[in-house]
């Protein structure tokens, strides 16, 4: 018997479930930090009050935007994956960066 507790009536059900949760809370973490980092960027003068809004990324900006979105994108769905298809995605990723 296992020490996991089991939700759903399926184990992968299970596991996609905790992903989930485990992601949302990352993503709150992420966002609770940026809204912090905006105010005191903007409370001590070093950040216009419109400027993150404003910006529209371009040339270098734009493609490290880029690749880390896929790279995020097949971390976050590569995790339902089984091993080898994600041991084969991270290695085409390694070897085209």
């Amino acid at each position: 018997m296992t020490d996991t507790p089991r939700y759903l009536d399926d184990d992968r059900l299970d596991e996609i479930t905790r992903m989930l949760t485990e992601l949302a809370s990352e993503v709150w973490i992420l966002r609770d930090r940026t809204l912090v980092l905006e105010h005191l960027l903007r409370e001590r003068g070093c950040l216009d009050a419109d400027a993150l809004d404003a910006l529209r990324p371009s040339g270098e900006l734009l493609a490290a935007l880029g690749e880390e979105r896929a790279a995020f994108v097949g971390r976050v769905f590569g995790a339902a994956f089984d091993a080898d298809t994600r041991v084969a995605a991270a290695t085409r990723t390694a070897s085209t960066t």
